[in-house]
């Protein structure tokens, strides 16, 4: 692994840490009796991955440049991402406005938020936002369904805890996998 992998698993990381922590503390409002630990919980895996974040940073920071290390957050990253935030904001509208369908607006975000990974996977060469695409999608499938099924609390809480725990779950198993790769370097 290169300066530039580091980088980028760190950045990639980083994005899915923060991500995940809005999901999960936009969905513990759904669950009033459990706020206060699940607050807690939610601090606790963010402080977690912070400091396999940190950790990753320091070792990143000492390897040489990889030859040849191209970065990955080009055009190609903007227009995916582009296209998930016009696709989340039209779908949003047609749920909300259309449909009157605003509790299924937290299953829509996140099943659009996990298609838009699936050009990652060629990008960023890493068959591991493939899974977190399907990851993604199947929780925001769950969710729906049940909610569709008269589960009231699933249309925030599957969509909030169950991306949190997806994105949180990559996230860490992307900085282990640099902490691995990293081993012998000096921090």
């Amino acid at each position: 692994m290169g300066r530039e992998q580091a980088i980028t698993l760190v950045i990639s990381s980083a994005i899915g840490t923060a991500f995940g922590a809005g999901w999960w503390f936009s969905a513990v409002g759904s669950v009033p009796a459990a706020r206060v630990p699940l607050l807690v919980l939610g601090v606790v895996a963010v402080v977690a991955l912070g400091t396999l974040f940190v950790r990753l940073v320091r070792r990143g920071a000492a390897l040489p440049p990889a030859p040849g290390g191209t970065n990955p957050f080009g055009p190609r990253y903007g227009i995916a991402v582009a296209l998930m935030l016009v696709a989340i904001f039209a779908g949003s509208r047609v749920l909300s406005s259309v449909l009157d369908l605003p509790e299924a607006v937290p299953a829509w975000v996140l099943l659009v938020v996990g298609l838009h990974f699936l050009p990652f996977v060629r990008l960023f060469g890493s068959t591991r936002f493939r899974t977190l695409a399907w990851l993604l999608c199947g929780v925001a499938v769950v969710g729906a369904a049940l909610g569709a099924l008269g589960a009231e609390w699933a249309w925030r809480a599957v969509p909030g805890f169950g991306g949190a725990a997806v994105l949180w779950s990559v996230a860490a198993a992307g900085l282990l996998d640099g902490l691995r790769q990293t081993a012998g370097v000096p921090r």
